[in-house]
């Protein structure tokens, strides 16, 4: 044998080696911690207990490669931190790499769940609702998928809350804004495009169904459609629509007892956050509504999810940007907020909480009265409908309205790109019929819903 031959040998043995250890591990895993092979069965929680699901594939791969980036992009922009937020941050790195390096751990090796040590505002309700958690939902791959997403993203905060120098600052903050600065010609287009209509059901829909979609990605939006046409290519997307309710959002729109309030609860900053402000402009100016509210997170949250911080950054880049479609929008919100046509909710921290919608009556009953005075709530994103339904792997076939299990402050709408393995409200055989042409369909965001739960009310329900 040539020594050529004998290396390729060696190589390919030591490979099938490495390969049968970790074969090994990952079943030693499996059996230690009670995996299910089978996948989730109807009205199963969802979680990463289960090896043929998304939940598993999260914490298995996804999250702790997500932590191992975070831990990389700190070490990267170490001195840009520091100039930012002070030369003690040298060292406050140190200590919060090295704790984000022991929450991958936790997470690689199924540790159960911490109590947050460190003071904040809801310290003490976070701490509670993981004290209230079953003996065998704490620890990540046995916990509702739901409850350790979560988790994951406040334990990351609080890592961050530790320290003196970095406690205000928001390590998704780059992204966010970075990736408005690209799309600003998209949005330019998409504002003259725009510009000028009408109070029309049409109108209306082709704006619902655009906040919808903006929910796909701030960039990957743009690769469905050339930017000068994505206004007009909208109805081009009704066939990625598995279920479209439009329609019925305006109808209950157009019936709603004045005073009529429209809430928009966000989910992404950026260009999801401008489509969302277009739609509230619409609604304010064809007078479908005297006021929209806007409710976004109290805390950096799943990477790209809108804070105060980047609300009241949006509406400043919009007002001072060279665009003139840009400059004029920005200064319309900013008119919008201070006669008060659009409110910023102040922070609750149920947003960020582990807790699903249906806890909301019994958790922050105040939220629950404030959201009821809307006659319409809208709802933005995959991880604002996985917490409409608590993550329950409901029957596909189940009306959206039967999945809520209680939660109806007022009519509740959904426009979510799917993005995870947890669906209701769909025509019968859909996600079989999809699964089958490709395993991975749920989580490409190339389909989406538009979904509504309607809640009609007389005028003395209406708390003014």
């Amino acid at each position: 044998m040539h020594s050529a031959d004998l290396t390729s040998h060696t190589d390919v043995t030591e490979t099938t080696n490495l390969a049968a250890i970790e074969q090994l591990k990952e079943q030693r895993f499996n059996e230690k911690n009670l995996i299910i092979y089978n996948p989730p069965g109807e009205n199963d929680e969802l979680s990463a207990r289960f090896l043929r699901s998304l939940a598993f594939a999260t914490f298995k791969r996804r999250s702790p490669a997500f932590l191992r980036d975070l831990i990389t992009f700190l070490q990267d922009r170490e001195a840009d931190i520091i100039e930012q937020c002070g030369d003690y941050a040298h060292f406050d790195l140190k200590r919060t790499i090295w704790s984000l390096e022991l929450l991958r751990d936790d997470i690689i090796n199924n540790r159960e769940f911490q109590i947050i040590r460190v003071k904040s505002p809801d310290t003490d309700s976070w701490n509670s609702f993981l004290k209230g958690l079953g003996e065998d939902r704490r620890q990540w791959f046995s916990a509702i998928w739901l409850h350790a997403d979560c988790y994951m993203y406040r334990r990351i905060w609080s890592i961050f809350q530790r320290s003196e120098t970095l406690k205000n600052y928001d390590y998704f903050g780059d992204q966010k804004t970075s990736i408005v600065t690209n799309v600003a010609p998209l949005m330019r287009d998409i504002l003259v495009s725009t510009k000028g209509i009408k109070r029309s059901q049409e109108d209306f829909q082709y704006l619902l169904k655009l906040s919808t979609w903006s929910n796909h990605g701030d960039l990957n939006i743009t690769r469905r459609g050339a930017h000068d046409k994505i206004y007009k290519q909208i109805a081009k997307y009704d066939i990625d629509l598995l279920a479209d309710q439009s329609f019925d959002v305006w109808q209950d729109l157009i019936e709603a007892s004045a005073p009529v309030y429209v809430d928009i609860v966000c989910d992404n900053a950026g260009f999801e956050l401008f489509a969302d402000l277009l739609l509230g402009e619409y609604i304010i100016e064809s007078g479908l509504a005297s006021r929209v509210r806007f409710h976004v997170k109290a805390i950096p949250w799943f990477i790209s999810d809108c804070t105060h911080k980047d609300f009241n950054w949006l509406v400043k880049f919009l007002r001072k940007h060279e665009f003139q479609e840009l400059n004029a929008f920005g200064k319309r919100i900013r008119g919008y907020i201070r006669d008060r046509s659009f409110i910023l909710c102040d922070k609750s921290y149920f947003w960020t909480s582990g807790h699903d919608y249906s806890q909301m009556k019994r958790v922050q009953p105040c939220l629950y009265v404030y959201i009821s005075q809307a006659s319409l709530v809208i709802f933005k994103g995959d991880l604002n409908y996985r917490k409409l339904l608590g993550d329950i792997n409901n029957k596909p076939t189940t009306q959206f309205s039967d999945c809520l299990r209680g939660f109806q402050p007022s009519s509740v709408c959904a426009l979510r790109v799917i993005k995870s393995d947890i669906y209701c409200g769909l025509p019968i055989c859909t996600v079989e019929k999809l699964s089958e042409e490709n395993p991975e369909w749920m989580v490409t965001g190339d389909k989406a819903v538009v979904q509504v739960a309607i809640k009609h009310r007389l005028s003395s329900d209406i708390i003014v």
